[in-house]
């Protein structure tokens, strides 16, 4: 199994990507559309011969960071997903087409509101607070979180912005910037503009 070039489980109510999958580094297409997968998996890097993804019609809210390692691949189908941006390392691949329609991509920075279903809303702003505190070791709020398990839990999760690598929570837009996707991304097709 480990030569496996081609697999396609397209239309099978999978909703994760088995692992063994993963470890068939040879697979050069890989056809998972019309499925309930609501997750890629990092190791999806490890696929570094894939040349075309179609994961189509899922329940994808995102494709991970580790695609970039994927630098073989040069057709991409996420349409009819939930995906709102996509991650700095799709540039390291080789994409000659990117589908993405019907996706709820974003277009626009989102602006603050008194809406409580702001993107920054008070828990993310205290956790980013916590976090840059943490960069200082005579800081008070560090020394009162390390005797705070429940503080610990919180923030274990949190992640950096690839681009300006300041810590957040859930959310870090402050540095998305929108692209010409078919003239940075060097398409043959008609993308459009895409956040990154």
């Amino acid at each position: 199994m480990k030569s496996l070039q081609i697999l396609c489980l397209e239309k099978n109510l999978i909703s994760v990507i088995p692992s063994e999958i993963l470890s068939c580094t040879e697979i050069t297409e890989l056809h998972l559309g019309n499925n309930k997968i609501t997750d890629l998996p990092k190791e999806l890097g490890y696929l570094k011969n894939l040349k075309k993804l179609m994961i189509y019609k899922n329940e994808l809210n995102e494709i991970p960071e580790e695609i970039g390692h994927c630098q073989s691949l040069q057709y991409l189908d996420v349409s009819c997903n939930n995906i709102t941006m996509f991650p700095e390392g799709i540039y390291h691949c080789s994409l000659k087409e990117l589908h993405c329609d019907e996706n709820p991509l974003l277009e626009h920075l989102p602006v603050l509101s008194q809406n409580v279903n702001d993107v920054l809303y008070l828990k993310e702003m205290c956790a980013r607070m916590v976090l840059q505190s943490f960069k200082d070791r005579n800081s008070l709020l560090r020394k009162q979180a390390t005797v705070r398990p429940d503080i610990l839990n919180l923030l274990k999760d949190a992640r950096k912005c690839v681009l300006c690598d300041r810590s957040y929570l859930f959310s870090w837009l402050e540095c998305v910037h929108f692209v010409d996707a078919k003239s940075v991304l060097k398409l043959s097709n008609k993308a459009g503009k895409h956040p990154h």
